[in-house]
């Protein structure tokens, strides 16, 4: 007697399925490569981060009892400093800015994060008489944005820093030489830092940008 095969139709084309499901996928067609496999978030940005502190990206000046630092807020700038350093300056330069931008009137103002200290006690200061001379040009500040509270009374307490955003035109031109001048004293130490700079932008695989640098 012939055996006859039963087995049901809807499970013989189940079983089909499953071993098409488990089969290999397709060789690439010849003359052909597989494209790239997708990089990991942490690999998104191939450049590395900067290493900078602060006070080496920033002026530093003496002027009578005073002193004041100025740090540029320019987004490629904060690239080269430690990340510590650079997020909170961003944070600060992204609080700030949008109102800066309001007061000012000027669409791409540069941002400078501003401190004034002295070791004497009753030291004034004039906030706008810090001046940028940039391309043979002086430039005053035109927003001025306090972050601490007595920033408003000009006097400084013994050892006490006052700081606030400071914004100016868009004539500046932070990849030139720049003169910070404050109640006639001036200091061009800003091409010293800006070769720091450059250099640790070379080291972490960023370009200097052209333009005005802002």
């Amino acid at each position: 007697m012939r055996r006859i095969d039963r087995t049901a139709p809807g499970l013989l084309g189940a079983a089909m399925f499953v071993w098409a499901g488990c089969a290999p996928p397709p060789a690439p067609a010849a003359g052909t490569r597989p494209g790239p496999a997708p990089r990991p978030a942490a690999e998104a940005d191939p450049a590395g981060s900067g290493s900078l502190r602060q006070d080496q990206i920033s002026v530093r000046m003496t002027a009578g009892p005073v002193q004041i630092q100025v740090t540029p807020l320019a987004e490629w700038i904060l690239a080269t400093a430690a990340p510590d350093t650079r997020d909170r300056l961003r944070r600060i330069a992204e609080t700030h800015r949008a109102e800066l931008v309001r007061r000012s009137g000027v669409e791409e103002p540069a941002l400078f994060l501003v401190s004034f200290t002295s070791g004497e006690p009753g030291a004034e200061f004039q906030p706008g008489d810090l001046h940028l001379l940039s391309r043979g040009l002086r430039e005053r500040p035109v927003a001025i944005r306090a972050i601490t509270p007595g920033w408003g009374r000009q006097r400084l307490a013994q050892r006490s820093t006052e700081t606030a955003v400071y914004a100016y035109g868009d004539a500046i031109d932070l990849t030139r030489d720049l003169t910070v001048a404050y109640q006639g004293t001036e200091d061009v130490s800003w091409s010293a830092r800006l070769t720091v700079i450059e250099a640790e932008r070379v080291r972490i695989g960023r370009t200097v940008p052209g333009g005005s640098g802002r």
